[in-house]
């Protein structure tokens, strides 16, 4: 638990200096009301070391294994009784403090189940049978705090980097163009946040299987998880970014007839390059659960300038073309060396005959034939639905043609009844047998 004393402590400190500074902070936010801002500001310094604690806690349990605390708190509890205590709040009064209290007062409650889900787990992998230390291995706190701030340290940079990596250009858009041309590139990019959702979910599941397959030398079974989860995001995110990118005058034009034109030059751009991103699985994960930190910071630096320079040196002349020009090459530029990197450093590769079977697939029904329907019908509405919705239905049918090439059959194994539970019997002998291997192979290697 000395990692999360760590959290708990950084967190408390962060939530102490905002209280602080709630007046100097709150006259940086140019709200209306300077009293209620100060308010909402102090509600949520209280709040931040719990919501510190809440995110150690869950993190340790994905640790142990285990994704549903995760899901069932974080996902489900904690967002729904924040919806529901905004609404609330909103419905019985004005005051903007309430609401800055409903948003954050869930995080107790969550906080609390966390704790208890955390010591349930805790307890039976202490059950278990105990590890011997290796030999060599430091022992005391100190050489673990030092192990865990030289990992820590550039990944909170480079996760710095990455926020102002997603909001630097329309910063950029308004100062060196115009803030209507600023309002059209936010609104052209936010298709985005949904490829993200779906990246986020994906991950989520792999990094506690890559983490433990890395810890047990077992590389090709992280290998494995890396390919299958590259499939597995390929096939989800394609979809979204082909049909925005051939449906983008209808995609744009949603907004408001004021951002047709350009905005669909924005759209087609970005959705390109997130093809490439998407179809490169989790490189940034392999990179982090095998300990390289460092050169996730390089790669999300060298994002970020790449995506400044060119944004400095292409908005002026192009508009909010050249900021998606420049946002699409940060992209790549980050994309491409962490890929190489995964592959020279880890050895690894996310080609599988599931992601170019689940790539073909998405090409064909979400790109030719909503494509094929928008040069013979035009780009209306109904000729968007025209093609999206056969060519959904023939990506389904080839999802499930290619589901072994897929894996997607280790879901038979949430199926109740007597086919669940053969699939369930036989996922479990193979990683017995890997994990057996990978022990092997870590105990020789010693």
């Amino acid at each position: 638990m000395q990692y999360d004393r760590k959290s708990y402590a950084t967190a408390l400190a962060a939530g102490l200096v905002l209280a602080l500074t709630a007046p100097w902070t709150a006259g940086h936010i140019g709200a209306d009301d300077p009293g209620q801002a100060v308010g909402m500001v102090r509600v949520l310094a209280l709040f931040l070391p719990l919501a510190g604690a809440h995110d150690a806690l869950l993190a340790a349990t994905r640790g142990h294994g285990s994704m549903r605390p995760t899901v069932l708190v974080d996902k489900i509890m904690r967002q729904t009784l924040q919806v529901a205590g905004v609404v609330v709040a909103a419905l019985l009064t004005d005051d903007a403090v309430w609401l800055a209290l409903a948003w954050a007062a869930p995080y107790l409650p969550c906080l609390v189940v966390a704790l208890l889900w955390y010591l349930r787990i805790s307890r039976r992998g202490r059950a278990g049978a105990p590890v011997a230390a290796e030999p060599g291995t430091p022992s005391g706190w100190r050489p673990l705090a030092g192990d865990f701030w030289r990992f820590t340290g550039p990944r909170a940079f480079a996760q710095i980097c990455q926020t102002a990596f997603q909001r630097a250009d329309i910063v950029l858009v308004a100062a060196l163009s115009s803030p209507r041309e600023a309002a059209i590139y936010t609104a052209a990019t936010r298709f985005i946040v949904i490829s993200q959702l779906v990246t986020q979910a994906v991950q989520n599941v792999m990094q506690p299987a890559v983490s433990r397959l890395m810890a047990l030398a077992d590389r090709a079974g992280a290998q494995r998880v890396f390919a299958v989860c590259a499939s597995w995001n390929l096939a989800l995110a394609w979809p979204v970014h082909l049909s925005i990118a051939v449906g983008a005058p209808v995609y744009v034009g949603s907004f408001g007839e004021g951002y047709r034109g350009t905005g669909e030059v924005v759209t087609v751009i970005l959705a390109m390059a997130m093809l490439v991103a998407t179809a490169t699985g989790a490189r940034d994960v392999m990179l982090l659960m095998a300990g390289r930190s460092g050169l996730s910071l390089v790669n999300q630096s060298a994002a970020l300038g790449v995506n400044l320079v060119l944004n400095v040196l292409l908005i002026p002349p192009f508009g909010i073309a050249g900021a998606a020009v420049a946002r699409a090459c940060g992209l790549l530029v980050r994309t491409l060396l962490a890929l190489v990197q995964v592959r020279r450093i880890l050895d690894m590769t996310p080609a599988s005959a599931g992601l170019f079977w689940a790539g073909g697939s998405a090409l064909v029904s979400f790109a030719a034939v909503p494509l094929a329907v928008r040069l013979a019908a035009g780009s209306s509405e109904a000729a968007l639905a025209g093609g999206l919705v056969p060519g959904a239905m023939l990506y389904l049918a080839l999802l499930w043609a290619g589901r072994e090439r897929l894996s997607l059959t280790a879901f038979a194994s949430l199926l109740p009844g007597r086919r669940g539970r053969a699939a369930l019997a036989g996922a479990a002998a193979a990683p017995a047998t890997e994990t057996t291997s990978a022990r092997s192979m870590h105990a020789h290697g010693n």
